[in-house]
C-alpha cells in the first residue's frame, strides 16, 4: 500500500514539475517575442525614440493574455521593463511605462471577455469588440501614463502632450488592430479546416501581390495607395481571417516603412501630416479587412445553419410520415389480434382450457401495450400539424393535478410508493385541454415511479410565480446525467441504464413537451442528480380571462 502511495506521489510531483516547466517556457516565449518586437518597432520611432506609429508588443501581449490567461503578466511586465529601462527618462519612469504597457492589454482582455469575445474572430461583434474595446478604449491607459511620464520628466514639452499622446495611442491601437488578428489567425480553428496546398499557394501569391502593389503605390506621389484595397478585400473574402490579417499586416508594414523613409506621399509632409496620412491608411486597412472577414464568416455560418435547419426539418417530416404510415399499418392487424384474443378469453368460441388462461392474459396485456405504442406513434406524427389552440377551456390546475394523482395511486400502492402533494388553497386558473394536460402529468408521474431502484418517493408541488403556474414533480429515482437532460425530450430517445428496464419506445416526454408548448408553457428538467433523483417542472401561463375567484364561484354553483 505504501509503495502504491509513493508511486502516486511521484507521479503527482512529476506532473507538477512538467506543468511548472511548461509555464516557464510559455512565459519565456512571450517575453522574448515582446522584447524582439519592441526592438524592431523602436527603430520606427518618431517621437523621443519611444513613440512609434505601431507598437506590435500590445498585440502580442493581448493575444498572450487571451490564450494563456492572466498568468503571463509577469513576462509582459519584465519584457516591457527591459525595453524601457535603457531609453526611459528615469528608472521610476521606466517602471511606470512598463506597468502601463502591462495594464493596457490586461484591461483589453478583461473587456473582451466581458462581452463574450471569441478568439476565432468569426462574428461581427468580435471584430467590433477588438476595434472599440481592445484598441480604442484600453490603449488609452498606456498612452496616458506613458505621455504623462515623458512630460513630467521634461523629455517632451508640455505643449506637445496631446500630439505625443495621439501618436502613442494610435501606435498601441494599431498594434492591437494589425498584430493581434494576425496572431489569432495562426491559432488552430476547428471551424476553419486546415488549408489545402493549393489554397496555401493561392493565398501566398495574393499576399505577395499585395506587398508589391502597396510598395509601388507608396513609391510615387500620386496618392493612389488606396488602390490596394480591392486585393485586401479579396484576401478577406476568399480566406477569411487567415487572409485578412496577414494582408493588413503586410500593407501596414509597407506603409510604415515608406513613412519612415519619407518616400512617396510622405516626402513633403510634416510629422503631423505624416502621422495622419499613415494612421488613417492603417486604420482603414485594419478595420476593412477585419470587419469584412468577420462578415463573410458570419454569413457562411448563417447559411450553414439554414442548410442544417432545412435538412433537419426535412428529416423530421420524413420521420413523421414514416411513423404515421407505420402506425396505421400496425393498427389493423392489432385490432384483429385484439378481437380474436377477446373471443378466446371470453369464451365466445368455446370455453378455453384452464391452462390457456395465463397465456391469454399475458397476450392481452402485451396487445394492449402494443396498442398504446401505436397510439404514441400516431400522436407523435401528428404533433407537427395539431392546432393546439383548439378545445381550450379555463381549468383549475389543482383539479388536474389531483386527478392525475388519483389515476396513479393504484400503481403507487402496488409499489408501496410515498406520494406527497403540495397545492395552494386558492384555485390556479390556466387555459388548456384537460385531457391533454392530464396526459402530461400522467407521463411525469409514471416516469417518476418507473425510473427508480428503491421505494419510490414523489413530491408533487404546485405554485404560482410571475403570472405562471408551475407544477414540479420530484422523485428519488436514478437521475439523469447532465449531458442527457435535453435529449430525454427527443423523439425515440431512451436513457440507457442497466438498472431499469422500461417498456415503450421513448415518445412520452417528446409528446408531453410538445403538448405543454402548445398551451404556451414549458417542460424542462429543473434539476437532476444521478443516483439521487430528478425534478421536472411544467410551467403554464395563468389564465388572463378567468380569475381564481371565478373558478371558485363556478365550483360552488
Amino acid at each position: 500500500m505504501s509503495d502504491r502511495a509513493s508511486k502516486v506521489g511521484l507521479n503527482g510531483e512529476s506532473r507538477r514539475s512538467a506543468s511548472a516547466l511548461t509555464l516557464l517556457l510559455q512565459l519565456t516565449v512571450v517575453a522574448l517575442a515582446y522584447w524582439f518586437a519592441a526592438g524592431v518597432s523602436l527603430k520606427l520611432a518618431l517621437v523621443h525614440g519611444q513613440v512609434t506609429p505601431i507598437w506590435p508588443p500590445t498585440g502580442i501581449a493581448l493575444v498572450a493574455v487571451l490564450v494563456l490567461g492572466l498568468r503571463v503578466w509577469p513576462a509582459v511586465f519584465l519584457a516591457a521593463l527591459a525595453v524601457n529601462l535603457p531609453i526611459g527618462p528615469s528608472v521610476l519612469g521606466a517602471f511606470s511605462i512598463a506597468a502601463a504597457n502591462t495594464l493596457a492589454p490586461l484591461a483589453a482582455a478583461a473587456l473582451l471577455k466581458r462581452v463574450g469575445f471569441r478568439i476565432e474572430l468569426d462574428r461581427l461583434r468580435d471584430a467590433a469588440a477588438v476595434i472599440v474595446l481592445g484598441a480604442l478604449v484600453a490603449m488609452t491607459i498606456s498612452a496616458t501614463v506613458g505621455t504623462s511620464v515623458l512630460v513630467l520628466s521634461n523629455a517632451v514639452p508640455t505643449d506637445s502632450f496631446w500630439s505625443t499622446w495621439a501618436v502613442w495611442w494610435t501606435g498601441d491601437a494599431m498594434g492591437v488592430l494589425v498584430v493581434a488578428p494576425f496572431l489569432l489567425s495562426l491559432l488552430p480553428n476547428a471551424r476553419s479546416p486546415a488549408p489545402t496546398l493549393r489554397m496555401a499557394a493561392e493565398l501566398g501569391a495574393l499576399l505577395v501581390g499585395i506587398g508589391i502593389l502597396t510598395f509601388a503605390l507608396f513609391e510615387n506621389r500620386l496618392r493612389l495607395e488606396y488602390l490596394v484595397f480591392p486585393l485586401i478585400m479579396l484576401a478577406a473574402w476568399r480566406f477569411r481571417l487567415r487572409g485578412a490579417a496577414p494582408a493588413a499586416l503586410i500593407a501596414s508594414g509597407v506603409a510604415i516603412w515608406s513613412a519612415v523613409q519619407g518616400t512617396g506621399p510622405f516626402a513633403t509632409e510634416t510629422l503631423v501630416q505624416k502621422m495622419v496620412t499613415l494612421q488613417v491608411f492603417n486604420v482603414c486597412v485594419a478595420v476593412t479587412s477585419l470587419v469584412l472577414a468577420a462578415f463573410v464568416e458570419a454569413r457562411d455560418r448563417a447559411q450553414e445553419m439554414t442548410r442544417l435547419y432545412v435538412a433537419a426539418n426535412a428529416a423530421s417530416q420524413t420521420k413523421s410520415r414514416f411513423l404515421n404510415s407505420a402506425a396505421h399499418e400496425l393498427r389493423t392487424p392489432l385490432s384483429v389480434l385484439t378481437g380474436y384474443l377477446s373471443l378466446l378469453s371470453g369464451g365466445s368460441v368455446g370455453s378455453p382450457p384452464e391452462a390457456w388462461e395465463a397465456p391469454l392474459g399475458t397476450l392481452m396485456a402485451k396487445t394492449r401495450e402494443l396498442e398504446r405504442i401505436v397510439d404514441d406513434l400516431l400522436n407523435a406524427s401528428r404533433l407537427e400539424v395539431i392546432d393546439q389552440d383548439v378545445e381550450r377551456e379555463a381549468l383549475d390546475l389543482r383539479r388536474v393535478v389531483n386527478e392525475a394523482v388519483e389515476r396513479v395511486q393504484p400503481r403507487a400502492d402496488l409499489l408501496r410508493a410515498e406520494i406527497t402533494v403540495k397545492i395552494p388553497d386558492d384555485p390556479v386558473p390556466v387555459e388548456a385541454d384537460a385531457g391533454q394536460l392530464g396526459r402530461v402529468l400522467d407521463d411525469l408521474l409514471n416516469n417518476a415511479l418507473t425510473y427508480t431502484i428503491r421505494r419510490p418517493q414523489l413530491v408533487i408541488g404546485l405554485s404560482t410565480r410571475s403570472r405562471r403556474a408551475i407544477v414540479r414533480v420530484e422523485d428519488n429515482g436514478i437521475g439523469i446525467p447532465e449531458g442527457e437532460r435535453e435529449r430525454v425530450f427527443d423523439r425515440l430517445y431512451r436513457i440507457a441504464d442497466p438498472q431499469v428496464v422500461v417498456p415503450g419506445i421513448g415518445l412520452g416526454l417528446f409528446i408531453s413537451r410538445h403538448l405543454a408548448e402548445g398551451f404556451g408553457g414549458t417542460l424542462v428538467v429543473e434539476s437532476s442528480t444521478p443516483g439521487t433523483g430528478t425534478v421536472f417542472a411544467l410551467a403554464l401561463p395563468l389564465s388572463r380571462t378567468t380569475s381564481a375567484a371565478q373558478l371558485r364561484e363556478a365550483e360552488v354553483s
